[in-house]
């Protein structure tokens, strides 16, 4: 599959069966003008992240802006090019053509891109480059109201999704002191628990945010649903905002904190059939350090961290700074993979039982109503729902398994991984693998 993204949309091929077409910040190509409307064959993104660009109230830079726009476009990617529709039904061979405004530099780092980009996504991606890309936008002037999103004084940039991991991160930071600035893709949902969580820890310290999201839009469009490259457009968003904390306040480097726990982040797959469709890499140690070189390569002066990367989920709601204000917000963070269905939270997808597990070890009460409260246990689940097993089934065979391999070479199923750091790695997935173990016992499933 062919697919071209471009910010004038006049410059955009026609779409047909090989062919998506995207217009790229705007969607001026779809709407009607006059009682016409231009093009009906395209999809549009990231039209929302001009304004909130413009908000920051500093001018980007055009590699920045590139990094940006690449994100973007292999989000609509992503999104526009389906994986049924392939050979095997789920690799996709992706030719993307994106503008930039410094092509030359990216040419030189596309095979690491590419190679990220493989691992991250399971696809072949091909990135042609050219010239006279989107330029950045021009920043508002804090005029006639208008607030700009204060940057004086930020010291780092943290990832803020609403989850259970990115709140403690926040309430950590804030608790050592740290002033960041929070990075959060803002989807329909998403933002309601943001605010609400950010609203709680307001008073706890010193923190901005950076919202918005890519907003892919293809009327009529089948959308794939596995969106595995998601991730890159949340560290787009962070280094746009990094570069403009930098800029405010004269920081020659700037961490972005990743905060996610180290048995999430490895994701080793439960099960054969897990390697690929049901196990996502969107922070994976191997990718952020590709993610990492690429950054240093064009000299952004941004290091990639996840203070968690050797601690469970359990060990990170025990060992957070305020548990005080964590019990006062653990219910507003959202850990479930697909809670958008019922507007409700499973409790029995592989994240909702991490999830659980953790809040039993960190002996932390919720007092959410999951979707399957009708069953007293998993256990009852298991034995009466079809359609919510898998989960449960596939994590205690992977329990059983893990009595009788070697879990070295099982984590690096799931990529590659220092070698000096691989005891670590071994350590925190044995540790997780126990708190999901000891929560099932709870639930009566083994």
């Amino acid at each position: 599959m062919n697919i071209y993204v471009e910010y004038d949309h006049a410059k955009l091929p026609l779409a047909d069966e090989k062919t998506v077409s995207v217009q790229i910040y705007s969607r001026d190509g779809v709407v009607i003008k006059n009682g016409i409307k231009p093009r009906d064959d395209i999809a549009t993104i990231g039209k929302p992240i001009f304004d909130a660009i413009k908000r920051l109230g500093v001018n980007i830079s055009d590699e920045v802006m590139d990094f940006l726009t690449i994100s973007l476009a292999v989000t609509a990617a992503d999104t526009f090019i389906i994986r049924d529709n392939c050979f095997d039904g789920w690799t996709r061979n992706i030719n993307l053509f994106v503008s930039l405004n410094n092509p030359a530099i990216w040419k030189k780092n596309k095979p690491l891109l590419e190679k990220a980009l493989q691992f991250l996504s399971g696809d072949v991606w091909n990135f042609n480059f050219k010239g006279d890309g989107p330029k950045p936008p021009q920043p508002f002037k804090a005029v006639n109201g208008r607030k700009l999103i204060n940057l004086e004084g930020l010291d780092c940039v943290s990832l803020f999704s609403g989850g259970l991991d990115s709140a403690i991160g926040v309430i950590d930071f804030l608790s050592s002191g740290r002033k960041p600035l929070l990075i959060s893709h803002s989807y329909k949902g998403d933002k309601t628990k943001q605010d609400q969580i950010a609203h709680k820890i307001r008073e706890k310290g010193t923190f901005s945010r950076l919202r918005s999201s890519a907003n892919p839009i293809g009327r009529g469009m089948t959308r794939d649903i596995t969106m595995r490259t998601r991730s890159l457009n949340f560290l787009a968003f962070a280094l746009v905002g990094a570069y403009a904390v930098k800029q405010i306040n004269n920081h020659k480097d700037l961490s972005i904190f990743v905060p996610e726990n180290g048995f999430i982040s490895l994701n080793a797959p439960l099960t054969h059939r897990r390697v690929g469709s049901l196990s996502t890499r969107t922070t994976h140690p191997y990718f952020i350090e590709m993610i990492q070189e690429l950054f240093n390569n064009l000299g952004f002066g941004v290091r990639l961290i996840n203070p968690y990367q050797f601690m469970t989920k359990g060990q990170m709601v025990s060992n957070c700074k305020d548990s005080k204000m964590l019990s006062e917000i653990v219910d507003l963070t959202v850990s479930c993979s697909h809670w958008k269905r019922k507007n409700q939270q499973c409790g029995y997808c592989v994240p909702c039982m991490i999830r659980r597990a953790a809040l039993m070890k960190g002996t932390l009460k919720e007092s959410i109503s999951y979707h399957h409260a009708s069953y007293p246990t998993l256990r009852d689940l298991v034995k009466n729902k079809q359609d919510g097993r898998d989960d449960v089934i596939a994590v205690s065979v992977a329990l059983d398994k893990s009595k009788k391999i070697n879990l070295k070479s099982w984590v690096l199923k799931s990529g590659k991984l220092k070698f000096e750091d691989l005891d670590k790695y071994e350590q925190v997935f044995s540790d997780g693998l126990l708190e999901v173990e000891d929560f099932l016992k709870k639930e009566k499933v083994i």
